[in-house]
């Protein structure tokens, strides 16, 4: 009687390690952080291999402004970089008056914790041989804020320029549209202070070994919670699609005026979607019908649409463009593949 219900116990055990190893296998999907309650900053602590540590390190000195964000991407050291006049990350100032290529875009645009010189514009450099590349890019912001933000920089210093790369990444851009459409932003133009902390010292407050117990459940399970997503309802992420149109409209006549033929938009993919890279999965459909309207607008207005997130996705391991393959900003890998992709179209 016992022996059977040992029996009977281990192979239950057996079958549901079995059957949430196949949903890992066949729907893959996002680790669940939030449901096993873990601060990406303690997962980066540990996966980070120190043997990447090298490819991160830069020269600091103590004009250097510090944007403390290693601990929850690349786990070694943060972002450091000499501002220019307006504040923003290592631009010639001359550029502002005079250049070829202006990036605009938010986090992925500044390149967020990737120092020097694997970032995006300094890639960008590289692959064109075109040092002439302004980058305004603004750490969570939006294609409104954006949008204002150029227009009032480009009339303040009546910057010359022949190519526009817009950046929309597909994860929060809409949430700007949703809250800050139409109302008036105040641009200051300032240089931030900060710590001059370069290295990352960051350890987790809870036990190690549960951490690591979490972790790995949370992965484990991960193929479980794409199938109960399943069930989930998706609705649009932009609530009046007449608010990007607007938006993009504006800055297309802003141009026009200003004669600037060569305007692109590079859409970024959101962690999720190469996550759910061998599945056709609902949310896939929320992020389409967003992608799709990006797209539509930006062929309405004269913008050349760059589609980022099917470029990653055909890549044979899309996660390993993000550090640890865990959802953070992209890696060098990412911001070369990135930068390799706009540069092509360009040339």
């Amino acid at each position: 009687m016992i022996k059977n219900f040992v029996y009977s116990i281990v192979a239950i055990f057996s079958i549901l390690i079995l059957f949430f190893s196949l949903l890992n296998f066949f729907l893959s999907g996002v680790p669940l952080f939030s449901i096993f309650k873990i601060n990406i900053s303690d997962a980066i602590y540990i996966f980070k291999d120190e043997k990447l540590k090298k490819k991160h390190e830069i020269f600091f000195d103590k004009e250097y402004y510090v944007d403390p964000c290693g601990h929850s991407e690349n786990g070694f050291y943060n972002l450091a970089y000499k501002q220019d006049e307006f504040g923003f990350r290592s631009n010639n100032e001359d550029l502002f008056f005079d250049t070829d290529i202006v990036i605009l875009g938010d986090s992925f645009g500044i390149s967020s914790c990737i120092n020097e010189p694997n970032d995006l514009t300094s890639k960008l450099n590289k692959k064109l041989k075109n040092n002439r590349i302004l980058n305004i890019s603004v750490g969570g912001t939006g294609p409104y804020y954006q949008k204002e933000l150029l227009k009032e920089l480009v009339k303040k210093n009546d910057t010359k320029f022949d190519t526009l790369i817009w950046l929309f990444y597909e994860g929060n851009d809409h949430e700007d549209l949703n809250l800050n459409y139409n109302k008036n932003i105040d641009f200051e133009f300032k240089k931030k202070e900060n710590n001059k902390i370069i290295e990352v010292n960051y350890k987790p407050e809870v036990n190690l070994t549960l951490l690591r117990i979490k972790i790995f459940f949370s992965n484990y399970f991960r193929g479980f919670g794409t199938l109960v997503k399943y069930l989930k309802k998706y609705p649009p992420l932009l609530k009046d699609e007449k608010i990007y149109d607007s938006t993009v409209k504006d800055l297309a006549f802003f141009m026009n005026e200003k004669e600037i033929k060569n305007k692109i938009i590079f859409y970024i993919p959101k962690y999720t979607r190469l996550a759910y890279k061998k599945i056709n999965h609902p949310q896939l459909e929320q992020l389409n019908n967003l992608k799709d309207l990006v797209k539509k607008t930006a062929i309405k207005y004269d913008f050349k649409f760059i589609d980022g997130s099917l470029l990653f996705h055909n890549t044979k391991k899309p996660l390993d463009f993000f550090h640890y393959n865990l959802p953070t900003h992209f890696n060098i890998k990412g911001y070369d593949f990135m930068a390799d992709q706009i540069s092509k179209n360009l040339k």
